[in-house]
């Protein structure tokens, strides 16, 4: 664990949900990239794969499994 996650680890689980929510929060939006043409098009390509082949992806729940986590 680094120094900083140790730093905050006498936190109880409301404190640090708190933190996680105040970090989010201090995000600026005009921080944030602009969704380019290129990325909305690739977005709508795979979005359309998906539909077209409907049974060839993985669920997330395989996908954790897969990787031997809980979500």
């Amino acid at each position: 664990m680094n120094a900083l996650l140790q730093s905050l680890s006498h936190l109880g689980p409301h404190e640090r949900l708190q933190l996680v929510e105040d970090l989010w929060d201090s995000i600026d939006e005009d921080s944030v990239p602009v969704m380019t043409d290129a990325i909305y098009q690739e977005l709508q390509q795979r979005s359309s794969w998906v539909d077209a082949n409907p049974n060839t992806g993985k669920t997330l729940e395989q996908i954790a499994a897969a990787l031997g986590v809980r979500l």
